[in-house]
């Protein structure tokens, strides 16, 4: 297998500026370098930038993606998050981290589990993964406690840990609906649909959030035209201007963050890993069960009419590819399977001699007929 690796940035609120935007192009010759984005793969050698003083300095979201175990996902995000209401059971120790910022109450989100190289499935399209990984920092800021326990469950699996020793934190409301942001964090730390939905059993639906445009509405009337004069004027005059990022700042100290609700079960990794298998086999079992019913269903409309199958290989013959005639041979053992024991048992092999004689040099069309058993050697 050879090595890649994927060092990706992006800018959520507003685009880094010049001057910060000349210390990121120190930081790789080779990137792709924009205001909102940084973009460089490797298949020899590594990322010499600073990542940590990338985020304090203009990006807002970091990805280290490589393809011998590493998914590194970084978040500078401007509150204090373990102090945020319900946060905090999910930075243990050997868990999810926080790196405080020294100035601000802002700090990095790090969240870095360990596998083993070959542990997990190649990642493709990493640079459109981090583009809709972007939206989770608002989801963060906001209280939303799933990406946290996604992030949390992401470590509690990973390669360090004992899964009979383990145990999961607090299990947010909501986690059987997530949001497409925190989908493509579960794809990014391959949680599988099973996973989260044994993890969602028995837990609260959406939860409860107040409207934040109305907030927004009354949090604004209530504020001096003067100091909305100012916010207004430097977003007009600076394309770069921080004015919203200001603004979010003082509408979230302006009132107290609701907790976001959550449920303790306290089950360890293990109990959650059979919950998924479960799942997957209970899934797998219905999914058996209705393909088999839509094929009954195909085989019995090919006894009232086989009509539609005739046509359908007749216009598939004129494709002249190999799939075209893969398909060919699976409709017509279809229907001599449907045709068996009525009166027209036979069809299909009269339809497969047919369109060998029509078609005599497509050698790969008598191929798989002669694979589905309706022309001999």
């Amino acid at each position: 297998m050879s090595e890649y690796q994927y060092i990706g940035f992006r800018a959520a609120e507003k685009p880094v500026s010049d001057r910060d935007l000349e210390y990121m192009r120190q930081q790789s010759s080779r990137a792709e370098i924009t205001p909102w984005s940084f973009d460089n793969e490797y298949n020899f050698g590594d990322f010499r930038g600073d990542a940590l003083n990338m985020l304090r300095r203009g990006y807002d979201i970091h990805l280290h993606y490589a393809n011998f175990g590493i998914r590194k996902l970084l978040l500078h995000l401007p509150v204090d998050l373990p102090n945020t209401p319900g946060a905090k059971p999910y930075f243990t120790e050997d868990g999810i981290q926080f790196d405080k910022d020294e100035n601000g109450e802002g700090g990095i989100l790090s969240i870095n589990p360990y596998h083993e190289p070959g542990d997990q499935e190649e990642l493709w399209d990493i640079h459109e993964l981090l583009d809709r990984l972007v939206p989770l920092r608002a989801e963060i800021i906001n209280g939303d406690l799933r990406p946290l326990y996604l992030a949390h469950l992401a470590i509690l699996s990973d390669a360090e840990h004992a899964p009979e020793e383990t145990t999961e934190g607090p299990v947010p409301a909501g986690l059987g609906k997530l949001t497409a942001p925190q989908r493509a964090l579960a794809e990014l730390f391959d949680l599988s649909d099973a996973l989260i939905a044994a993890a969602a059993k028995g837990n609260p639906g959406q939860a409860v959030q107040e409207d934040v445009g109305r907030l927004y509405d009354g949090w604004l009337k209530s504020l001096p035209q003067s100091t909305k004069d100012v916010w207004l004027l430097e977003w007009m005059a600076d394309a770069n201007s921080g004015a919203r990022n200001n603004m979010l700042a003082a509408f979230r100290k302006s009132r107290p963050m609701a907790t976001w609700p959550t449920v303790h079960r306290d089950r360890t990794i293990a109990e959650l890993e059979r919950a998924a298998e479960d799942i997957h086999k209970d899934a797998v079992r219905k999914a058996e069960e209705k393909a088999a019913k839509q094929r009954a269903k195909r085989l019995a409309d090919m006894v009232v009419d086989p009509a539609p199958i005739l046509r359908e290989t007749e216009r598939l013959v004129k494709l002249r590819s190999r799939d075209s005639y893969i398909q060919i041979a699976a409709l017509l053992k279809d229907l001599r399977e449907a045709l068996a024991g009525t009166k027209q048992a036979g069809l299909a092999e009269q339809q497969a001699q047919k369109l060998k004689k029509a078609n005599p040099t497509l050698r790969l069309l008598t191929s798989e007929l002669r694979r589905a058993g309706f022309v001999t050697k």
